[in-house]
């Protein structure tokens, strides 16, 4: 039988709706500043509205969740039932979130509680929280093995995110301006992705948006290799029909195989911007 464990998550997992639904899911929404106010992510602002805004020359920006947020989400789940939680948080190097849950996780003595810094962001920390959960439900995994068991599959969870601008990294500090200029006026298209210390950052340059999705799908390839059993993620940011061909492509390449897709959520549309895809290799076994 399968312990009563509840899985919490940042809005920046940018989880499939069937997944969000779920009793056991709970988001804590990171929060928007959009035209001089504040939203929460996924609740009262979304994606589309980032976009609009950063068509008509807005700059939205993102903080971290209020300490009393986070109290309302566990107070939710101890009162649902539960007494052991699991806490996925976007990397820690670009969000204090998971440094904010574990203070309060530590003062919280109704609820045992494993934060957990993804060192990601995405469908990379959704990933992380979909096979985790899933694991637990068939029994295969245990709360006293639970984070050895995160630590190993964080270490086989691969993300890749092809943009379609350099603009918004440069409008948030992330690139200098000439950098962002050159790389705009020669239609070039990096591939980004997380380093070891948790920083999103581009690691190859392509030009072309053919080209761009030619080397998501190598790279997702190369991770798969001669894997039997690993998983697909996909993420779309305002360009369905491009996250669709890559799906398609990665999918005949490899097989078919246990596939999930979202929509990319306010915080990194608002630092990349729209078209973005993205796709997540996920090996469960080595």
């Amino acid at each position: 039988m399968s312990e009563k464990i509840a899985f919490i998550a940042d809005s920046c997992a940018d989880l499939p709706e069937e997944i969000r639904k779920r009793e056991n899911v709970f988001i804590l929404p990171v929060i928007v500043s959009c035209r001089g106010k504040e939203y929460l992510d996924g609740e009262e602002i979304f994606a589309e509205t980032i976009y609009q805004n950063q068509k008509e020359g807005e700059v939205p920006s993102t903080s971290l969740p209020t300490g009393e947020m986070v109290e309302k989400i566990l107070t939710s789940v101890i009162q649902n039932g539960y007494e052991k939680a699991v806490i996925f948080t976007m990397s820690s190097a670009i969000s204090g979130t998971w440094n904010l849950c574990r203070l309060l996780c530590e003062e919280c003595s109704h609820l045992e509680c494993i934060v957990f810094d993804s060192g990601m962001a995405s469908l990379a920390e959704g990933a992380l929280l979909v096979e985790i959960m899933e694991e637990v439900e068939r029994g295969e995994l245990e709360w006293k093995d639970m984070e050895s068991r995160l630590q190993q599959l964080k270490k086989n969870t691969h993300a890749y995110f092809g943009i379609d601008t350099l603009e918004f990294l440069q409008k948030n500090g992330r690139i200098g301006k000439a950098t962002a200029f050159a790389g705009n006026l020669l239609n070039i298209m990096p591939v980004l992705s997380f380093d070891e210390n948790g920083v999103i950052t581009p690691v190859e340059k392509v030009r072309g948006k053919r080209k761009r999705l030619n080397r998501l799908k190598e790279i997702a390839l190369e991770h798969i290799g001669e894997h039997k059993k690993y998983r697909l993620y996909f993420v779309d940011g305002g360009c369905p029909e491009m996250a669709d061909t890559l799906k398609k492509e990665i999918i005949d390449a490899s097989g078919e195989v246990k596939v999930l897709t979202s929509e990319l959520g306010c915080a990194l549309a608002a630092h990349l911007g729209k078209n973005l895809v993205g796709v997540c290799v996920q090996i469960i076994e080595e």
